[in-house]
Protein backbone atom coordinates (compact mmCIF):
# COMPACT_ATOMS: atom_id res chain seq x y z
CA UNK A 1 0.00 0.00 0.00
CA UNK A 2 1.41 3.21 -1.08
CA UNK A 3 2.41 5.26 1.76
CA UNK A 4 2.70 2.95 4.14
CA UNK A 5 5.51 0.55 5.53
CA UNK A 6 3.89 -2.97 6.65
CA UNK A 7 6.89 -3.28 8.82
CA UNK A 8 6.49 -0.12 10.61
CA UNK A 9 8.11 -1.06 14.28
CA UNK A 10 5.83 -0.82 17.09
CA UNK A 11 7.92 1.09 19.28
CA UNK A 12 9.57 4.46 18.72
CA UNK A 13 12.37 6.44 19.97
CA UNK A 14 10.97 10.01 19.72
CA UNK A 15 7.22 11.44 19.31
CA UNK A 16 5.52 14.94 18.42
CA UNK A 17 2.25 16.21 18.27
CA UNK A 18 1.07 19.62 15.85
CA UNK A 19 -1.62 20.36 15.94
CA UNK A 20 -2.74 22.34 12.75
CA UNK A 21 -5.84 24.33 10.80
CA UNK A 22 -4.75 23.43 7.72
CA UNK A 23 -6.98 20.55 5.52
CA UNK A 24 -5.31 17.42 6.08
CA UNK A 25 -5.19 16.46 2.35
CA UNK A 26 -3.65 20.34 1.87
CA UNK A 27 -0.84 19.32 4.60
CA UNK A 28 -0.22 15.48 3.20
CA UNK A 29 0.52 17.35 -0.11
CA UNK A 30 2.94 20.09 1.71
CA UNK A 31 4.37 17.02 3.70
CA UNK A 32 5.63 15.10 0.31
CA UNK A 33 6.32 18.17 -1.89
CA UNK A 34 8.66 19.72 0.78
CA UNK A 35 10.67 16.89 1.49
CA UNK A 36 11.09 16.31 -2.51
CA UNK A 37 11.99 19.66 -2.34
CA UNK A 38 14.34 18.53 0.26
CA UNK A 39 15.99 15.87 -1.96
CA UNK A 40 16.23 17.87 -4.80
CA UNK A 41 17.79 21.06 -2.98
CA UNK A 42 20.46 18.63 -0.92
CA UNK A 43 20.17 21.54 1.26
CA UNK A 44 22.31 21.31 4.14
CA UNK A 45 20.98 21.13 7.90
CA UNK A 46 23.15 23.85 9.74
CA UNK A 47 23.85 22.81 13.31
CA UNK A 48 26.37 25.03 14.85
CA UNK A 49 28.03 21.98 17.09
CA UNK A 50 28.52 19.96 13.74
CA UNK A 51 29.43 23.26 11.89
CA UNK A 52 32.31 23.73 15.01
CA UNK A 53 33.69 20.55 14.31
CA UNK A 54 33.56 20.67 10.35
CA UNK A 55 30.63 17.95 10.14
CA UNK A 56 28.31 18.76 7.26
CA UNK A 57 24.89 16.99 7.69
CA UNK A 58 22.56 16.50 4.29
CA UNK A 59 19.02 14.35 4.54
CA UNK A 60 17.37 12.44 2.15
CA UNK A 61 13.93 11.25 1.91
CA UNK A 62 11.93 8.12 0.97
CA UNK A 63 8.25 7.18 1.19
CA UNK A 64 6.66 4.10 1.95
CA UNK A 65 5.20 1.50 -0.58
CA UNK A 66 4.51 -1.76 1.24
CA UNK A 67 7.27 -3.73 2.15
CA UNK A 68 9.64 -1.04 0.59
CA UNK A 69 10.64 2.76 0.90
CA UNK A 70 11.36 4.68 -3.18
CA UNK A 71 13.39 7.81 -3.26
CA UNK A 72 11.35 10.72 -3.35
CA UNK A 73 11.94 11.85 -6.77
CA UNK A 74 9.53 13.59 -9.20
CA UNK A 75 8.35 10.35 -10.61
CA UNK A 76 6.98 9.22 -7.12
CA UNK A 77 5.72 12.56 -6.16
CA UNK A 78 3.96 12.46 -9.50
CA UNK A 79 2.65 9.19 -8.11
CA UNK A 80 1.17 10.47 -4.76
CA UNK A 81 -0.20 13.67 -6.55
CA UNK A 82 -2.55 11.51 -8.43
CA UNK A 83 -3.27 8.82 -5.59
CA UNK A 84 -4.08 11.84 -3.08
CA UNK A 85 -6.44 13.34 -5.39
CA UNK A 86 -8.50 10.14 -4.95
CA UNK A 87 -8.04 9.79 -1.44
CA UNK A 88 -6.62 11.25 1.94
CA UNK A 89 -4.24 9.47 4.15
CA UNK A 90 -4.24 8.31 7.89
CA UNK A 91 -0.72 7.39 7.93
CA UNK A 92 2.55 8.39 5.71
CA UNK A 93 5.69 6.79 6.28
CA UNK A 94 8.99 7.90 4.96
CA UNK A 95 12.55 6.45 5.10
CA UNK A 96 15.27 9.58 6.24
CA UNK A 97 18.48 9.19 5.60
CA UNK A 98 21.16 11.49 7.69
CA UNK A 99 24.32 11.76 6.08
CA UNK A 100 27.18 13.20 7.97
CA UNK A 101 30.60 14.44 5.57
CA UNK A 102 33.55 15.33 7.96
CA UNK A 103 36.14 18.08 6.03
CA UNK A 104 35.62 20.99 3.72
CA UNK A 105 34.20 21.18 0.22
CA UNK A 106 37.64 20.11 -1.50
CA UNK A 107 38.07 16.89 0.89
CA UNK A 108 34.74 15.18 2.84
CA UNK A 109 35.13 11.93 3.78
CA UNK A 110 31.30 10.29 4.46
CA UNK A 111 30.90 9.06 8.19
CA UNK A 112 28.30 6.67 9.43
CA UNK A 113 25.14 7.37 8.73
CA UNK A 114 21.80 7.41 10.38
CA UNK A 115 18.42 5.78 9.32
CA UNK A 116 15.42 7.00 10.79
CA UNK A 117 11.62 5.53 10.16
CA UNK A 118 9.10 8.47 10.05
CA UNK A 119 5.18 7.59 10.45
CA UNK A 120 3.45 10.52 10.44
CA UNK A 121 -0.18 10.18 11.77
CA UNK A 122 -3.12 12.00 10.71
CA UNK A 123 -6.06 12.99 13.10
CA UNK A 124 -8.55 15.95 12.35
CA UNK A 125 -6.75 19.50 13.57
CA UNK A 126 -3.62 17.42 14.68
CA UNK A 127 -0.38 15.30 13.19
CA UNK A 128 2.05 13.28 15.18
CA UNK A 129 5.08 12.38 13.78
CA UNK A 130 6.57 9.07 15.31
CA UNK A 131 10.53 8.68 15.03
CA UNK A 132 12.38 5.09 14.89
CA UNK A 133 16.13 5.28 14.67
CA UNK A 134 16.79 1.96 12.76
CA UNK A 135 20.63 1.95 12.41
CA UNK A 136 23.74 4.04 12.78
CA UNK A 137 25.78 6.58 14.96
CA UNK A 138 22.56 8.87 16.07
CA UNK A 139 24.72 11.82 15.65
CA UNK A 140 21.67 13.97 15.48
CA UNK A 141 19.49 14.67 18.44
CA UNK A 142 15.41 12.97 17.27
CA UNK A 143 14.55 16.67 18.71
CA UNK A 144 17.11 18.40 16.28
CA UNK A 145 15.42 16.10 13.72
CA UNK A 146 11.48 17.04 15.03
CA UNK A 147 12.20 20.47 14.79
CA UNK A 148 13.94 20.80 11.47
CA UNK A 149 11.31 18.92 9.72
CA UNK A 150 8.29 20.92 11.51
CA UNK A 151 10.76 24.53 10.02
CA UNK A 152 10.87 23.17 6.61
CA UNK A 153 6.76 22.34 6.53
CA UNK A 154 5.91 25.48 8.16
CA UNK A 155 8.19 27.16 5.66
CA UNK A 156 6.20 25.25 2.93
CA UNK A 157 2.62 26.32 4.70
CA UNK A 158 3.68 29.25 4.54
CA UNK A 159 4.52 29.70 1.02
CA UNK A 160 0.90 28.88 0.24
CA UNK A 161 -0.06 31.19 3.09
CA UNK A 162 -1.63 28.17 5.46
CA UNK A 163 -1.22 28.09 8.96
CA UNK A 164 1.98 26.60 10.52
CA UNK A 165 2.17 23.50 12.54
CA UNK A 166 1.91 23.80 16.13
CA UNK A 167 4.05 21.64 18.45
CA UNK A 168 1.92 20.55 21.60
CA UNK A 169 4.48 17.58 22.45
CA UNK A 170 7.91 16.24 22.67
CA UNK A 171 9.18 13.23 24.21
CA UNK A 172 12.24 11.42 22.99
CA UNK A 173 14.73 7.93 24.67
Amino acid sequence: MFGVYENFPEMHHSVARFSHKTPTRELQTVLVQCLHRLNESKERLDIPEFSRHKVSIEIDFGIADGLAFNYLDKEILKNYQSLSSQQTFTVLDFLCIVRYYAGGKRRRSPLRFDYHMLRFLFGEGEVELRVFHEKGTRRLSMEDLVTFLAEKINQALAGRKSSPLEMSYIRSL
